[in-house]
């Protein structure tokens, strides 16, 4: 009997890891490269944002951002903790915005010109009128700086649709559509809070195939003078050219017995190319030669810095 229990439960077992696979691989984790560049970016705005909003020394960093269901994201949300239903506009669809209470009592009572308390750390009251609409307000700040963050895709406003405290209440996508979640760790007069973004692909899709591209580095910035500016610099600027005519490998016994008028036999000929050095690097190649006034001239034949290559890094956008 004892056999054949451990036999049915392992019959179980497996069903329910074969029905979790099948349930995952259903699910579109297609991953969105640019999401981690825009909120670096954004984490340097909200810091700035909530050092002015609390006048405090903080420190805000990124977590790794995930790829999981919906329901599993707002299951890891903080408890007793306040959730804005934000609306994306042209997007017209919503997303979660979630402060735990560490976070955001710590951030109150520095809004009240206050020091963080220990209730901040075991929040589990409801939250009064005044607290919900300062709660808001900080939201609102978060969600302007994430909507800087995005405009180096594209032009989208956020804001604050609704304020919830209970998760139940601020479900906006099905149970298993696919969904990012970025939590910010936020350290704030020594209490270390959290503030976590939930984002339903649904709602990410009118801009998902600039998010899938592959970000590989920074642009000269959105001001294209800037860019042209440099160009000219470097366009502008002077080298020092050497042109070496051969390189030949002598004994020293050889060299030591020079004399001033000794002829110098470089076994070349007139037609043995030359190359042009920059910075000991060679960077052309030609043929020696003279100008009608008796001046010598280098006639080039070869690039060897690959100019296509050096054409692109300039002239790219």
């Amino acid at each position: 009997m004892a056999e054949q229990a451990d036999m049915a439960m392992a019959a179980t077992t497996t069903a329910e890891v074969e029905d979790e696979i099948i349930r995952m691989s259903m699910l579109n984790y297609e991953r969105l490269p640019m999401l981690d560049v825009i909120f670096e970016r954004f984490v340097l705005s909200f810091s700035s944002s909530l050092k002015s909003l609390t006048g405090s020394v903080l420190d805000v960093t990124l977590g790794e951002v995930e790829y999981l269901p919906f329901a599993d994201a707002m299951k890891s949300l903080p408890k007793h903790g306040l959730i804005a239903v934000a609306q994306a506009d042209p997007w017209d669809d919503q997303f979660i915005l979630s402060q735990d209470p560490v976070f955001l009592f710590s951030a109150l009572e520095l809004m009240l010109g206050g020091q963080p308390s220990g209730r901040a750390k075991d929040a589990k009251h409801g939250f009064t009128t005044i607290e919900r609409r300062m709660g808001e307000q900080v939201a609102e700040r978060i969600l302007a700086d994430m909507a800087v963050g995005f405009r180096q895709i594209c032009e989208v406003s956020f804001q604050v649709d609704r304020m919830e405290s209970n998760p139940q209440f601020a479900n906006i996508a099905q149970p298993n559509s696919p969904t990012v979640r970025v939590p910010l760790k936020v350290s704030l007069e020594g209490y270390h809070g959290e503030v976590h973004l939930i984002l339903p692909y649904a709602t990410l899709e009118p801009v998902r195939p600039l998010l899938t591209k592959i970000f590989f580095g920074d642009r000269l910035g959105a001001d294209s003078s800037w860019r042209t500016q440099l160009k000219q610099k470097i366009e502008g600027s002077s080298v020092a050219l050497t042109a070496q005519l051969h390189e030949l490998v002598v004994p020293m016994r050889e060299i030591l017995d020079w004399k001033v008028g000794d002829t110098l036999d470089l076994r070349i000929d007139d037609s043995h190319p030359v190359l042009l050095l920059c910075a000991g690097s060679p960077v052309l190649e030609g043929e020696m030669g003279k100008k009608q006034n008796g001046s010598m001239a280098l006639k080039v034949t070869a690039n060897l810095m690959g100019k296509d290559e050096w054409s692109n890094d300039v002239d790219a956008d």
